[in-house]
């Protein structure tokens, strides 16, 4: 919607479409079972460490907060993730404050109403993931660079509003890595907006940028004493530890999977913030920050793209700068509608898919059961002498645990993970173990830790007469440091 326009209709079809696409959340926060990767941060949030194997820690440590506020339980597992939502929109209100500040509410409701229904930022805003608390950091540390641009140029001072960008630039790298991607946009936009280049001279601006890196002093301690660990993993383990081919074809997927994720209807809005500036300072100056950081996302993942698979939530960070900016170049009101039906309709499906019958999907239909898992485990490890309780993958090792209120739930697995960080072979040479699989993950590798390994029962979920998900609980007698040949 442009600025200037009429505001009733179409605030009061934002105001509704944001009314829907939270009450959807509320729902899904409350029904959805725990995604694997959701339970297994929050096994991180209940061991406290500098840093961890896959990402840093700020959101681990936030979630260890949480369960110290609520509880054990789903509620307090989702409760950061509202926080944040609620966070992100209150800066999207002083960005349409500065925007358009002769009536915020018609550049607000539209925003929000984007925001909330592009797949993308519905999805990472929901779960349990870094993405929402990264997601609100470098939308704040933009609106602080933002501001110190405006002041700047306007008086030359303001160099504590340059320092809080900093510090949440560098609280944003704490939560995952590819915040670092804010910090390359960031730079990009004090060398190509012509009265910001004067800083390049200053020490603020190099004590500013030393503040971000110094904040990530948790992550340099873990790794230098776990051999560099992360950097390992994310540089090499994670892509095989091979030399890879370029495959255009892979490039070609990720394309088109941002654009589905981000929205199609969005894109004549974001070109033509490409095209043109607006008129107006504050938008014009965000709308040179914002495109700087897509450029440097979007070089970064379309070249890793080539080689490797690129999952969509990783762009996340070039595209949430421009989400406060699109109502302003939106031309057409039909396209604003548009977007939010296609926001509507993937809700809909997600929430079918995710919350009714997910059994096409081994990722969804494996979040299914767990309760009814933990109370066999409990019946089965009566009277047996066990020593520990294991499952096949890391996912689901975090799900039993998290069902089972039980933190030293482990998993012994070949692809490497925080629990090689946990659990010590050694200290359990000769125990008996409970351990879950299933057949996507069965127990062909973990069966080889132990002296003898045998079936106790599968535990199939189908509340609707179709099985959605049916693990299998073994036993295992005499476990071993190390795997028989």
């Amino acid at each position: 919607m442009l600025p200037g326009k009429a505001v009733g209709r179409p605030v009061v079809i934002a105001q509704i479409a944001v009314a829907f696409l939270l009450i959807a959340k509320i729902y899904l926060a409350a029904v959805a079972p725990p995604i694997g990767d959701e339970a297994y941060y929050w096994m991180w949030g209940q061991k406290l460490a500098w840093s961890y194997f896959d990402h840093p820690p700020l959101h681990a440590w936030l979630l260890r907060v949480m369960s110290m506020l609520f509880g054990w339980n789903l509620f307090s597992l989702r409760a950061l993730t509202w926080l944040t939502l609620g966070g992100t929109l209150w800066i999207m209100w002083q960005w349409a404050k500065r925007l358009m500040p002769e009536d915020p509410q018609a550049w607000f409701w539209p925003s929000a109403a984007l925001y909330l229904a592009s797949p993308l930022f519905f999805w990472t805003s929901g779960v349990s993931f870094h993405d929402h608390l990264l997601t609100l950091l470098c939308i704040a540390s933009g609106y602080a660079f933002l501001l110190f641009a405006e002041r700047w140029e306007s008086d030359g001072k303001g160099f504590h509003l340059l320092y809080l960008g900093a510090a949440l630039l560098g609280l944003a790298t704490l939560t995952k890595y590819n915040g670092a991607l804010l910090g390359i946009g960031i730079a990009i936009f004090f060398v190509v907006h012509k009265p910001l280049r004067p800083l390049w001279r200053s020490p603020h601006l190099y004590l500013a940028a030393l503040l971000s890196v110094a904040i990530q002093a948790p992550v340099f301690m873990w790794n230098f004493s776990e051999g560099m660990a992360s950097y390992k993993f994310h540089l090499s383990e994670r892509w095989g530890g091979t030399p890879v081919d370029i495959t255009p074809g892979k490039a070609l997927s990720y394309l088109a999977l941002t654009v589905v994720t981000f929205s199609p209807f969005l894109l004549p809005a974001l070109l033509g913030i490409i095209r043109k500036p607006l008129g107006q300072p504050f938008a014009d100056r965000a709308r040179t920050l914002a495109l700087a950081v897509l450029a440097s996302s979007l070089a970064l993942m379309g070249f890793l793209s080539f080689f490797v698979d690129v999952f969509f939530y990783w762009n996340i960070v070039g595209f949430v700068l421009l989400m406060p900016l699109l109502a302003g170049w939106m031309r057409f009101r039909i396209t604003h509608y548009l977007h939010l039906l296609y926001g509507a309709v993937f809700v809909l499906g997600y929430i079918s898919y995710t919350t009714i019958d997910p059994r096409n999907d081994w990722t969804i239909a494996s979040t299914f059961g767990w309760p009814g898992v933990a109370e066999r485990i409990d019946a089965l490890r009566v009277d047996r002498n066990i020593g520990f309780i294991a499952a096949s993958r890391y996912t689901t090792a975090a799900q039993l645990g998290f069902a089972m209120d039980d933190p030293d739930v482990v998993t012994i697995a070949e692809r490497h993970d925080q629990y090689d960080y946990w659990f010590v072979p050694a200290d359990h040479e000769g125990q008996n173990a409970l351990v879950v699989a299933d057949p996507v993950y069965g127990p062909g590798y973990i069966a080889t830790f132990f002296d003898r390994f045998e079936a106790l029962e599968t535990v199939p979920y189908g509340p609707y007469g179709q099985v959605i998900y049916s693990p299998t609980i073994y036993l295992g007698t005499g476990f071993h440091a190390t795997p028989k040949p």
